[in-house]
């Protein structure tokens, strides 16, 4: 720093704060030119300055009563010596101007670097209606939302991305080690562990589900270590009992259905068939008998259209599609139980 200029934070102060006059201004602009360092030295400044621009300060301050406050402190102070000069604020500006420069840029550098390493982010909402959603989220990991489900993302102060759930959601985590991801339902944490994995966690139901169907999860709460699981593995968690517990998946139940279209059938009823359909396309397919219920369809769907589906399975069964009023109606003869 230029040594001839012995006011320089306080003539950088005035400059940013726009106070300044063209003889200051070009004075600092002379400083500046002098060496690369002053200019960095200027530069640094300028950016701790833009780091609070907008910073709201809550309590208001009266400047001219606190200089005047701090003056009548100083002329008062008298050293022990009857003879002690007692020197006015008026006298010193030097010191007390340029001890106010380094306490402000003091105070800049501790709220800029507030500002630059608070890592929590601002939270995210994606939410789905009446119909399926894929979003993809901030880190680039994808989520399918299911019909009438919510999920706030965010990244916290351990630089956890955390998400809440509430309904039914698929995930497909890019993982990190050094930001993990954590779904919480309640007071139970799903865990990725690289993989890609549905929960389903329905504000009606007693249980919440966690299907993987590729890497690892670990799924536990704050009062149990829970279950690790894998490719393959599902487990239900007990609101009211609070017990986890790995169950055999079956593949009729078409967990993820309502994301990929994709359903396997075999030798299932047909009122559970229509009843994943109902739910999934949003259909209302009725049968014109009950007992058409106990009929078995045995076949796959494999992202077809919701009409290719109804034919097909008219056309396997031998049934009728009689539509009427928004409804699907299917008649046939009656299949025994």
């Amino acid at each position: 720093m230029n040594e001839g200029l012995e006011h320089i934070d306080d003539l950088i102060a005035k400059v940013l704060a726009n106070e300044a006059g063209r003889e200051e201004i070009d004075q600092l602009e002379g400083w500046m030119n002098g060496s690369p360092d002053n200019r960095l030295y200027f530069d640094e400044t300028k950016k701790l300055f833009a780091q609070i621009d907008g910073f709201k300060v809550e309590h208001k301050v009266d400047s001219v009563k606190a200089w005047e406050k701090l003056n009548a402190r100083i002329a008062t102070e008298v050293a022990p010596n009857d003879f002690a000069k007692v020197i006015p604020l008026f006298r010193r500006p030097v010191v007390l101007r340029a001890a106010a420069s380094i306490l402000l840029i003091a105070m800049l550098a501790l709220l800029a670097n507030y500002f630059l390493n608070n890592t929590q982010s601002v939270p995210v909402v994606l939410s789905s209606q009446q119909n399926v959603t894929e979003q993809k989220l901030p880190d680039g990991s994808k989520v399918t939302l299911n019909k009438n489900s919510e999920i706030t993302y965010v990244v916290n102060k351990r630089n956890v991305r955390e998400v809440k759930l509430k309904g039914e959601a698929y995930f497909e985590v890019i993982h990190n080690e050094e930001m993990p991801f954590e779904i919480t339902v309640g007071d139970v944490v799903i865990k990725d562990i690289g993989t890609a994995f549905n929960v389903k966690a329905l504000p009606s139901s007693n249980t919440i589900e966690v299907l993987v169907e590729s890497g690892e999860v670990y799924f536990y709460s704050a009062s149990d270590k829970g279950l690790n699981l894998v490719k393959g593995e599902k487990a239900h968690y007990d609101k009211t009992t609070r017990q986890f517990s790995k169950v055999v998946p079956s593949p009729v139940e078409n967990t993820v259905s309502y994301k990929s279209k994709v359903f396997h059938f075999e030798a299932s009823p047909l009122r559970e068939v229509v009843r994943q359909l109902n739910d999934i396309y949003g259909s209302s397919i009725v049968l014109g008998d009950e007992r058409l219920g106990n009929c078995l369809l045995k076949t796959d769907f494999n992202d077809e259209s919701f009409d290719t589906v109804i034919e097909i399975i008219a056309e396997t069964l031998d049934l009728e599609i009689e539509r009427a009023g928004g409804k699907i109606v299917l008649k046939g003869q009656p299949c025994t139980e």
